[in-house]
């Protein structure tokens, strides 16, 4: 499957009916960028994450795939959460192994929404309905009824229409306690269309990419800000792209990567083993952590999975530089004894080689390993306006303080 990257998300060039029968086989999580979406995707990590850890990425907006025409990179078509789940659920009406929760909308919204679908493929295909109370989001009481009421239902398709990016940080937030649920499906307002509670665009303005103009006049006071104010960085961001000087915050993306992908990057895990430890989670349909799932494996150790799932997010947040040494240590990547004799080898050596540098020759850490540190310590100094140059952060590799 082909992918187009843009701005700091990759794009799946998928047509309508290949993804259909991609989701209705292998599930997955799907995401559908817009012009909304790519803005808070500068900004917001959580959001991104999203992003990263999606086995769909496919364009939502008629302006993005202008965009991406203009910018020499055309996709097959315009796939919007709109057309996409009335087209998966009449594609599946007589696959009696699909079963569809519904959650979002306000009250009564998702009941008439399960009401209606049922009635159009003539079976009970949406088992269960739900709307969730306003800010249920940051109630882990109610979240927790929502994730028992879920499995309770045995549903293995989630649909979840609750405004973006709030349904897809839920998503990745809770979908290891989702273990029966095989696709995920955030789609913003399609259940109050499904529902009948709002219409449409007329398809002509939906083709021609002016199906915002209509959202716009049917709800001005909610949506005059995001289309005619908070769109304006998108366009600015296509210009950056146009001229290759557009620039990912590399911050941004440490937040945001998963796990298994950091440790990937890092030269931990290969990319083979990486596959095959997503290809575990999935049969788990979820329900296990990533990071269980590769100390199972025996691949790394329970203190360097660790240290990159809780510590190194931390030392993001609160902006800590360290030595590259102590990440080491800390990492439980090297050893104070093997700092010791790789110390006493360089004294006896008339090499010039760093510490590092030996550290790497010895075998006890990988060059792609130690690069990729080299860049993260240069990342977060950046941040803290010191601004140094890659000799600089490098030249650290012969200072190794002990961590007691």
């Amino acid at each position: 499957m082909e992918k187009i990257n843009f701005l700091n998300i990759t794009i799946n060039n998928i047509s309508l009916a290949e993804l259909l029968t991609e989701l209705s086989t292998k599930g997955g999580l799907i995401v559908t960028p817009n012009v909304d979406h790519l803005v808070k995707l500068q900004t917001d990590s959580s959001f991104l994450k999203a992003y990263h850890l999606a086995d769909y990425v496919v364009c939502d907006s008629k302006i993005l795939q202008y965009t991406l025409k203009f910018l020499g990179k055309p996709i097959k078509e315009k796939i919007s959460g709109s057309d996409l789940f009335p087209a998966f659920y009449n594609y599946n009406r007589d696959n009696k192994d699909i079963k569809i929760f519904l959650l979002g909308g306000t009250e009564g919204v998702a009941e008439k929404a399960k009401n209606n679908i049922n009635q159009k493929v003539g079976r009970e295909m949406v088992v269960e309905a739900l709307s969730p109370s306003f800010g249920f989001e940051n109630n882990e009481a109610e979240c927790q009824e929502i994730i028992k009421k879920i499995n309770e239902s045995e549903a293995n398709v989630l649909v979840i229409g609750v405004g973006a990016p709030k349904q897809e940080k839920w998503i990745v937030k809770y979908r290891n306690q989702l273990p029966h649920v095989k696709l995920f499906l955030p789609i913003g307002a399609t259940i109050d269309f499904e529902a009948g509670y709002k219409g449409r665009s007329p398809q002509w303005m939906s083709n021609i990419g002016l199906e915002w103009l209509y959202r716009l006049l049917s709800e001005p006071k909610r949506l005059w800000k995001r289309y005619l104010v908070d769109s304006v960085p998108f366009f600015i961001h296509v210009i950056q792209h146009r001229f290759n000087i557009y620039q990912h915050n590399p911050i941004l993306e440490l937040q945001s990567l998963p796990l298994g992908k950091v440790l990937c990057h890092a030269g931990l895990l290969s990319a083979e083993e990486l596959q095959q430890i997503l290809e575990k989670q999935k049969e788990e349909k979820y329900g296990v952590c990533l990071g269980d799932i590769i100390k199972e494996s025996g691949l790394l150790s329970p203190e360097t999975i660790e240290f990159f799932a809780e510590e190194l997010p931390e030392i993001i947040q609160s902006n800590q530089v360290w030595h590259i040494g102590d990440y080491l240590q800390k990492a439980h990547l090297i050893s104070s004894s093997q700092i010791d004799f790789i110390k006493k080898k360089q004294a006896k050596s008339s090499s010039s080689l760093l510490l590092g540098e030996l550290i790497v020759y010895e075998g006890y850490v990988s060059k792609q390993t130690m690069d990729w540190f080299i860049e993260f310590q240069y990342v977060l100094k950046s941040r803290r306006g010191k601004h140094p140059t890659f000799k600089e952060v490098y030249q650290e590799l012969d200072f190794f303080p002990i961590i007691k």
